[in-house]
């Protein structure tokens, strides 16, 4: 399987990230999406370097009050293991991962 394909399969349905409203899934999948790509990138990607991207993403649709429960226990449970796929995929171990860690950095 390439990245292309990874991706496409990714794709290819409407993934349950449990929050409230199908467009609140869809922008959990969109962000899911993004990291993905982000891991999938060129230019190689540290963990630090994705938690921030997260974070940054996350707290972008926190402050939406229509994705408010992206921060609820489920979301970010389906990200991070959507994401760790990727990352396992390209040969990356970072180990557990806290893809929340660095939201309150950007809600202020």
């Amino acid at each position: 399987m390439t990245k292309e394909e990874f991706l496409k399969a990714f794709d290819s349905k409407d993934r349950d990230f449990e929050m409230f409203s199908k467009a609140g899934n869809k922008k959990a999948q969109t962000i899911t999406r993004q990291l993905i790509k982000k891991v999938f990138g060129s230019k190689r990607i540290t963990k630090e370097e994705l938690l921030e991207l997260a974070g940054q993403k996350l707290a972008k649709a926190y402050k939406d009050e229509r994705y408010s429960e992206i921060l609820d226990t489920e979301p970010p449970y389906h990200i991070k293991h959507y994401v760790k796929k990727a990352l396992g995929f390209v040969g990356y171990d970072f180990g557990d991962i806290d893809i929340e860690s660095r939201v309150w950095d950007y809600t202020k």
